[in-house]
């Protein structure tokens, strides 16, 4: 277990930290990010698919990612081009049902 003290310091730290953020102090911030949902398809058995998600004019991607309603849908790629998020992958040709798949992209201003 942490010494008492160093616990309370940590705690100190993460506070002033919190509420410089708050005030204004004069910690640096890093700029706003905010997710972009790109639009659902649907995949069915054995199929190939590429989905995106792209930022607004004027920002840029730092990441992303996407999602299935289905486990049995297997990723393959995940990259951006430009402002762009491509997530691509393959349904199991054993699957029974269609999925939902979908890309997002996290955005910030350069």
């Amino acid at each position: 277990m942490k010494h008492p003290s160093l616990v309370r310091r940590a705690l100190f730290t993460l506070s002033a930290a919190g509420l410089a953020v708050a005030t204004g102090g004069t910690v640096a911030l890093a700029a706003p990010h905010h997710q972009v949902n790109g639009p659902e398809s649907y995949v069915t058995a054995g199929q190939e698919m590429t989905v995106t998600a792209t930022c607004p004019p004027g920002e840029v991607p730092t990441g992303g990612g996407g999602y299935s309603t289905s486990v049995l849908f297997t990723v393959s790629r995940s990259f951006a081009i430009g402002s762009t998020w491509y997530w691509s992958g393959r349904y199991s040709p054993s699957a029974t049902d269609s999925a939902k798949v979908s890309a997002f992209v996290i955005c910030t201003a350069p």
